[in-house]
């Protein structure tokens, strides 16, 4: 915990910021304290850096009705002025239809709500579980995405409109949205309002037509991050276990991902304290740049690491979590339960697979990780939502845990939303995975 609040300390971590870069050689100094070999391996990506964004509404019939509201300019959006030299920025405002086409002189107003995923609904292909209340038949999980996954930008874009209001329609009042952030910088101006701001909208739109002027900022610029790598080697084995997660985050996260930071931390203290000879096979310990840049730094590990055609098994983790529940003011506050937690599991060998899923509901029984569902890699699409993730599409035997609260992208993300009776077990469990893999024959059980 101590750990996490002094990474929160650094501030907002974005990648491409000095935050970020006092995190990373605050990482490495960790790491290299505890006699590991560190490597700071150069990540280069495009990243985001949104600034406030300012909306004037008027009704174009009586321009004295005006709203005037202001939120966060979406990340890998355009700046204003847009496409209309005559009148940057200025647009004619509709709520969005989704089978109408638009003009570039159009601003969709769109509604985003965070999806109510009833657990049910994965438990019933889950490879496993630890419920023990029996809790997943009712419970139902706010997600920290709308249904289009953080997309919904693209299907204005695809409708010809010339700029999007985002209304974020969460539980909480914010428009301190950092989504999407999968690199791709979109054509057209756009930005984040709340709810409050935008049921204003809403009401004036309800009047008649209404003209819009926007003004948004952001800088889409490329920079160069670095992962972080520490090894320990084994003498006699030339295989590696590889444990991660990313040290960037959309603001000072302490759940996203200054958890993850620390589990990293956790296991480099416990699996370091073994004297070479006696490592069971060689670690090595990652933290990767640019999660934020859809996964860069972990693209870039797989792609160049030198011992990458050597990896026996990967674990991911990420997001120590509180669920939240509104607090009555606008606002969260965290609630005594963790977020419901995934563990993703796959490798290339069926046999190999089975293996990996015994051992994940072995480790979660065992530290009693209640609310956890042991899910396929493929769930929920190609491969898990996780900074991960890519280790799946790599084919190495891999498992990501990830909570995913409705607050991981926003500044409501506080040390206060730790789960700190999940920190210890959490840590207990990953050791118990490593400890399994590292009993695989010298191949890989999982290949």
């Amino acid at each position: 915990l101590a750990w996490i609040d002094e990474i929160v300390g650094f501030g907002v971590r974005r990648p491409g910021t000095e935050e970020n870069a006092r995190t990373v050689d605050w990482c490495a100094a960790q790491l290299e304290a505890l006699g590991l070999d560190v490597t700071l391996q150069p990540v280069t990506t495009l990243t985001s850096h949104p600034g406030p964004a300012h909306v004037v509404a008027w009704s174009t019939a009586d321009p004295s009705r005006r709203v005037e509201v202001a939120g966060l300019t979406m990340p890998f959006s355009t700046e204003t002025p847009a496409s209309n030299p005559e009148a940057p920025g200025r647009f004619r405002l509709v709520a969005r239809s989704h089978d109408a086409r638009q003009g570039s002189d159009v601003a969709v107003l769109e509604h985003v709500a965070l999806t109510e995923l009833p657990i049910s609904l994965i438990d019933r292909g889950a490879l496993g579980r630890h419920d023990p209340s029996g809790e997943f038949t009712e419970h139902v999980h706010v997600l920290p995405f709308g249904t289009a996954l953080g997309k919904e930008v693209d299907a204005v874009v695809a409708s010809g409109a010339g700029a999007m209001v985002g209304v974020l329609d969460a539980p909480w009042v914010t428009s301190d949205y950092f989504v999407p952030y999968d690199g791709v910088v979109r054509p057209i101006p756009a930005l984040w309002l709340d709810r409050e701001q935008g049921a204003a909208l809403d009401a004036l739109l309800s009047t008649g037509p209404v003209d819009v002027e926007l003004a948004t900022q952001v800088d889409n610029r490329e920079s160069t991050d670095h992962n972080v790598i520490a090894t320990a080697p084994a003498p006699d084995d030339d295989d590696w276990i590889v444990i991660g997660s990313h040290h960037d985050a959309p603001w000072a996260s302490a759940v996203e991902d200054g958890s993850g930071i620390a589990q990293v931390l956790a296991q480099a203290v416990a699996w370091s304290s073994l004297p070479p000879d006696e490592r069971p096979v060689s670690l090595a310990f990652l933290l990767t740049a640019a999660h934020m840049s859809d996964g860069a730094g972990t693209r870039e590990f797989i792609r160049s690491w030198e011992h990458r055609n050597r990896i026996r098994f990967a674990l991911h983790l990420e997001h120590i979590a509180a669920e939240a529940v509104p607090d009555g003011c606008g606002g969260l506050r965290p609630a005594d339960r963790p977020e419901v937690r995934w563990w993703f599991a796959s490798a290339p060998d069926p046999d190999g697979e089975a293996e990996l899923v015994e051992s994940v509901a072995t480790a979660i029984a065992a530290d009693d990780l209640d609310r956890s569902l042991v899910l396929a890699a493929e769930t929920f699409g190609e491969m898990p939502p996780t900074d991960g993730g890519f280790f799946h599409l790599a084919r190495v035997p891999m498992v990501n845990l990830l909570a995913a609260p409705m607050y991981l992208f926003d500044p409501a993300d506080t040390i206060e939303m730790i789960h700190r009776p999940s920190l210890v077990p959490t840590s207990r469990a990953a050791a118990r995975l490593v400890a399994d893999a590292a009993r695989w024959p010298r191949t890989g059980a999982a290949r």
